[in-house]
């Protein structure tokens, strides 16, 4: 816990939420082997390519990795596979616990994610939105659409360089 009383676990399942759009479904089912250390942080995998995890979050997930006990009162055990893990012996924390925990931080999970998402798919393409975090592409082109973004100024841009996008 920091000195504001809130656990590390609250904040970086709040942060992943606030800044990726993660669904409490899948944050709650985070494995240790996402984890890796990038050449300029930590790297966490979200969907199919890494996404560098900015300061302070960067090192509160290093700081969960190396806390790596659950809470389980019968079995608790240091090997599991869990960044998150739960009250059940080598199972991860359920996302309604999450949900709750996020609640009385006065975080809406639901909005919360749909707004991060809106910006999201304002700033990227869609299929840069869906390597990143794990959505799938129909999906992503379906935010962006709602965005507004259609991007065409980006594959516009990307045919002049005359590269690959980069990811």
């Amino acid at each position: 816990m920091k000195g504001d009383g809130v656990e590390t676990a609250t904040r970086v399942a709040g942060l992943l939420l606030l800044l990726f759009a993660q669904p409490l479904s899948r944050t709650s089912r985070i494995r240790l082997d996402q984890v890796s250390r990038a050449e300029h942080g930590v790297a966490l995998m979200l969907g199919s390519h890494p996404t560098d995890l900015p300061p302070p979050l960067d090192s509160l997930v290093l700081e969960l990795v190396q806390q790596r006990h659950g809470y389980a009162v019968l079995g608790r055990s240091d090997d599991h596979p869990w960044l998150f893990p739960g009250t059940a012996g080598g199972q991860p924390i359920s996302s309604r616990q999450l949900m709750r925990k996020l609640t009385a931080l006065g975080i809406k999970a639901r909005p919360a994610r749909n707004t991060t998402l809106m910006e999201l798919s304002w700033e990227l393409p869609a299929v840069v939105l869906s390597r990143l975090l794990g959505l799938h592409i129909s999906r992503a082109e379906r935010w962006t659409k709602e965005a507004g973004s259609t991007r065409a100024d980006y594959a516009a841009e990307i045919s002049r360089r005359g590269t690959a996008a980069p990811i």
